[in-house]
């Protein structure tokens, strides 16, 4: 693994084996660097991995770790030592160990995490870190992610810097850029190195912390206009609706009969009996007197 200690404006390479390796200004430790206390920092080196243990308090990216605390120290990170001396991790091969073991990662969680619901606004959720299971809804044009207490996206994790990246909307496109910060950001295991539009699924890396992009949810169509009711020509009237001149006498009954006009001649019938009666009843009254 290699190593750059920094005092005085003037960088020091050098590289270490796998094992546990003691470093200090001490005529005993394996690593000597003039100006430091004797067996100031414990380096142990397994699997490209690097844990640190110091006999006094010390500083991994600005956080501050105290004495006698295992310390895992990720690639590019920089350890501040007394005296404003530095030793930065510099390691050649953990990019593409780092690449592979998130690919891993990203495949588990995104099988076996369920989907969040839908959202009008685009998200953020947390996949792993002392903020797993948070959701950020990214409402702003401008939205910055860190650790410090002004970013919009507040991070609690110490491999995360104060001020780690961007993530811009602009035209409806949301783009993630790296602000410059010592660990990078990664997106689908890929570092980023200029804006890169981000994508529903897209997982962001950062520090050991990594993100979920969710996108807004499309708004619906608006609905269809009805169609508007063609007006029905040559319709045939309904049966209720039928003129009475067509039916049938057998189909009336009762009131629905309509009255027969009377003949002429019944007419002469009933005068004729008037008539006879009248006479009738004048020779009865004659022969009575």
């Amino acid at each position: 693994m290699n190593f750059e200690f920094e005092h005085m404006g003037t960088a020091t390479p050098f590289e270490l084996p796998e094992g546990i390796h003691l470093l200090g200004g001490g005529e005993e430790d394996q690593v000597r660097l003039e100006g430091l206390p004797p067996s100031l920092l414990t380096l142990r080196i397994e699997s490209q991995r690097l844990m640190v243990e110091a006999t006094r308090t010390f500083t991994v990216g600005g956080v501050m770790v105290p004495p006698g605390v295992p310390r895992l120290v990720l690639p590019g990170e920089v350890l501040g030592l007394p005296e404003s001396m530095s030793l930065r991790v510099m390691d050649s091969h953990a990019e593409t160990e780092r690449q592979v073991g998130t690919v891993a990662v990203l495949k588990h969680l995104l099988m076996d995490t369920e989907q969040p619901p839908p959202s009008r606004a685009a998200a953020l959720i947390c996949l792993t870190g002392a903020d797993v299971g948070r959701a950020f809804a990214l409402a702003e044009a401008n939205t910055e992610l860190g650790r410090s207490r002004e970013v919009s996206v507040r991070l609690r994790d110490p491999a995360v810097s104060r001020r780690h990246a961007r993530i811009r909307h602009q035209e409806g496109t949301f783009l993630l850029e790296d602000l410059d910060s010592p660990n990078g950001v990664y997106l689908n295991g890929q570092r980023v190195l200029k804006p890169s539009p981000l994508h529903e699924g897209d997982v962001i890396e950062m520090g050991r912390t990594l993100l979920r992009f969710q996108a807004p949810m499309a708004e619906p169509p608006p609905p269809a206009p009805a169609p508007s009711e063609a007006p029905v020509e040559n319709a045939t009237p309904a049966p209720s609706e039928a003129p009475v001149e067509n039916a049938t006498p057998a189909a009336l009954s009762g009131e629905d009969m309509p009255e027969r006009p009377r003949v002429r001649w019944e007419w002469w019938l009933i005068g004729l009996g008037a008539t006879l009666a009248l006479v009738g009843l004048l020779a009865t009254y004659a022969m009575a007197a």
